[in-house]
């Protein structure tokens, strides 16, 4: 039994009169059709503006709070030559932001240069000596990009100096906002801006507009990237936008761009809203993490071919850096999570010396694994001080959890899902204490599964490239527009392998012989041997249609995202012989055999190790339970689940046997009459002394041999004593078949064969059938 992540959300089917005329009218999969009207498109008309969006849909700049005060600036700024500094910020969003509006400044003839930040010498947003320093080395005007509305303890002062600073930010606004001559964002307190979820580099593309007085198409491959990396919604106008900067990265018009996604080895003229989500973000990303991230705003801005690429094999090595240490320090913070209490709803981690740069990710995969908010801050050298990242899920507004106790923080800043922040050591349990009491204050359940939407169920059969191809129509994905999600039962699932240099990935077919497709789970290599011995009816998968794509081939593939399978699971490790590596696994050990089980006990935990009858009374919900040895009877291990008791979740089967009676086998009619004439013949056997020469006269084996005497003596055909066989000379006529020994032999060569000699699906199903699970 392997128990689901998420909580599975089926989406209400839509209605199938308008399934059936979308995709009639459209020529569309009915998959496709049905996932239009799961978001509201009725009619073919509705179908064409989601596919192919208008620059209707695009909305005019000048609404932004304070965007003609901030053009007015810098219009001013350009003509009398003044100095402009564009303050970024080191995230892929900041990143792209820079560059964007670095080049439209550069355009309209502004003297102009950027300052992104260090992550680790600067911190997020503004700060005070890098102000200071680009004011002391010229600036007059400072726009701040992705970053700004959280400063006003450094801007304030700055304002004082005669220095003006327009803020351009989509960041959660602070009660008290910064002294700056413009603050142009989205959800500026009691403005009438119709879309609140651009990003960074989305409002900055919003005064590149503006100061251009023409749409900058050229403009949109970086407002794609940073929307994207950004996770903002994929709606109203951000889905247009992003449509069309899809369109400029695949003209591979940026040089730099060019070299980075050949760098990374995917395909430009075909590249998609997933390709900028995990691997050209991440490598910006990286940039910020664990080096300069200046340096990606020179690789998106040069010009010069040579320069580019050497900057894009830069990026290259910074990601691969980023992944060990993930890697490294992932495995140090898991173990405090496995040290707190399972109930506690939101995770605080800090550790010491570890890489402030990917703290953020290893927050997010704590939080994906445990489906709880949770921040990872790590100490400085003295140890005094903290900085970390937190992310959070659905339910739980990170930002505004910690926003009123900023005095238990040095600095803080984010919007609900993220934040970063930096506190003192001594504060650390403070902070928890909050975070525990801000949860109870937002009701958020800890235990509580995240929600996994459902758009539909789906075969194999149905998975295609035609399928495929469709689906893309509907990207890009992301908030708003997420990624269509399928549930699917497989009636056949075969070659399973691992993957990996750990083996931690899986792949695995699913389906027949005519529409088998590949299933590729990362992170779930340990479910390999699961997967082998769960039945196929029994497994639920939750899975995203993918493509791959190797050496120009294209196939379509699933993306396993869940798995739920329903009835226990049944590992088969039948053995013919027993070593203490086999006990190591939790859970209950029942053995048949006493002496056995005698044996056996001082290898496992006290309570562990179950007679048959102990079993039997035994609730086994949700345990892992080992089957040590081979019953002598397929009843014996029927009566271990006769009761009501609930399932385990896993049957380990050992099904130890020393001595095969199946392997021996059951004497023939011609045998038994054959050790009678013998017997008859004689006035004694002395067995103790002639047993093997008895044996070998009659060719049968010793074992089989005794059990044969033992039949002959249930039977009243021999007497037996001390060793000592006589015949009895006044038989009653009696069916061999009817004495004890017979019908335990039978039994036990019953039990062998279903147990011991199956083939592993027959034994699970057999095991299965006991539980009443079908």
């Amino acid at each position: 039994m392997v128990e689901a992540k998420y909580d599975w959300q089926r989406i209400a089917a839509p209605d199938k009169q308008i399934v059936e005329q979308l995709s009639q009218e459209l020529g569309i999969n009915p998959v496709i059709a049905r996932l239009l009207a799961e978001r509201g498109i009725t009619t073919p008309e509705e179908a064409h503006s989601f596919i192919q969006p208008s620059m209707q849909a695009v909305h005019d700049p000048h609404q932004l709070h304070d965007m003609d005060k901030a053009l007015e600036r810098i219009q001013e700024a350009v003509a009398a030559g003044e100095q402009i500094t564009v303050y970024g910020d080191y995230d892929a969003d900041g990143i792209t932001s820079t560059a964007l509006m670095y080049e439209v400044l550069q355009d309209v003839g502004a003297n102009v240069n950027y300052y992104v930040p260090n992550r680790f010498r600067d911190g997020y947003g503004p700060n005070a000596e890098a102000y200071q320093k680009i004011i002391d080395q010229g600036t007059k005007l400072i726009i701040t990009v992705d970053n700004g509305v959280s400063g006003k303890a450094v801007i304030d002062p700055v304002v004082k100096q005669g220095i003006d600073v327009i803020v351009t930010d989509h960041h959660e606004m602070p009660e008290d906002l910064p002294d700056a001559y413009a603050i142009v964002h989205p959800r500026y307190p009691g403005s009438n801006y119709p879309f609140a979820d651009l990003s960074g580099v989305g409002v900055a593309f919003k005064v590149a507009w503006a100061l251009l007085d023409e749409f900058p198409e050229e403009l949109l491959d970086l407002v794609a990237i940073g929307e994207i990396a950004d996770v903002v919604s994929v709606s109203d106008e951000n889905r247009p936008l992003i449509m069309m900067g899809i369109q400029e990265l695949r003209q591979g018009m940026r040089p730099g761009l060019h070299a980075l996604v050949k760098e990374a080895g995917i395909s430009e003229q075909s590249l998609t809203d997933q390709d900028i989500g995990f691997v050209i973000a991440p490598r910006l990303n990286a940039l910020g993490r664990i080096a300069d991230a200046n340096e990606g705003v020179e690789l998106l801005t040069t010009l010069d071919e040579d320069r580019a690429t050497k900057l894009a094999k830069a990026v290259e090595q910074a990601n691969s850096k980023r992944q060990e240490l993930v890697n490294e320090i992932m495995g140090e913070a898991q173990q405090q999570v496995d040290r707190l209490p399972q109930d506690q709803p939101v995770l605080l981690v800090v550790g010491h010396d570890w890489h402030q740069g990917v703290l953020g990710i290893v927050a997010s995969r704590l939080m994906d694994q445990t489906g709880k908010p949770t921040i990872v801050a790590s100490t400085n050298d003295d140890q005094k001080i903290a900085k970390g990242s937190g992310r959070s899920v659905d339910g739980f507004n990170l930002f505004a959890a910690l926003d009123g106790h900023r005095d238990l923080m040095t600095s803080f800043g984010g919007h609900p899902a993220a934040c970063g922040l930096s506190f003192e050591t001594e504060n650390s349990e403070k902070l928890r204490n909050v975070l525990l009491h801000e949860a109870e204050n937002q009701h958020f359940d800890g235990q509580k599964k995240q929600p996994l939407k459902i758009a539909a169920s789906i075969s194999p059969a149905e998975v295609s490239m035609q399928l495929y191809d469709q689906l893309v129509s509907l990207s890009p994905f992301g908030p708003g527009n997420e990624q269509p999600v399928f549930e699917l039962q497989p009636d056949q699932i075969n070659s399973i392998v691992t993957m990996g240099k750990d083996n931690s990935h899986l792949k695995f077919m699913v389906g027949d012989q005519q529409s088998q497709v590949t299933v590729i789970a990362f992170g779930k290599g340990k479910l390999a041997a699961v997967l082998r011995a769960a039945m196929a009816n029994q497994i639920k998968l939750a899975v995203k249609i993918s493509i791959n794509e190797w050496r120009g081939k294209r196939t379509v593939q699933l993306m396993l995202e869940d798995i739920s399978i329903d009835s226990p699971v049944i590992i088969d490790q039948r053995t013919n012989k027993l070593n203490p590596q086999l006990f190591n696994e939790a859970g209950y050990y029942v053995a048949f055999d006493k002496k056995l089980r005698d044996n056996i006990q001082p290898h496992l935990p006290e309570g562990s190790a179950l007679s048959p009858d102990e079993a039997a009374q035994t609730d086994f919900s949700a345990q892992r339970v080992t089957i040590v040895d081979c019953p002598s009877t397929l009843e014996e291990f029927e009566k271990l689940f006769s009761n009501d008791q609930q399932a385990p979740s896993m049957i380990r089967l050992l099904l130890f046997q020393p001595h095969s009676v199946y392997l021996s086998g059951m004497p023939v009619r011609d045998e038994f009459a054959r050790l009678y004439r013998l017997v008859v013949r004689t006035t004694q056997i002395d067995l103790n002394r002639q047993l093997n020469q008895l044996s070998t006269r009659l060719k049968i084996n010793a074992e089989r041999l005794i059990f044969m005497l033992r039949v002959f003596s249930a039977a009243g055909f021999v007497t037996i004593k001390d060793g000592i066989l006589k015949p009895v000379s006044d038989v009653n006529k009696t069916d061999i078949k009817e004495t004890n020994p017979y019908q335990r032999r039978v039994a036990q060569y019953q039990a062998e064969q279903v147990l011991l000699f199956s083939d592993s699906k027959a034994l699970a199903k057999w095991v299965l059938n006991c539980l009443n699970i079908h």
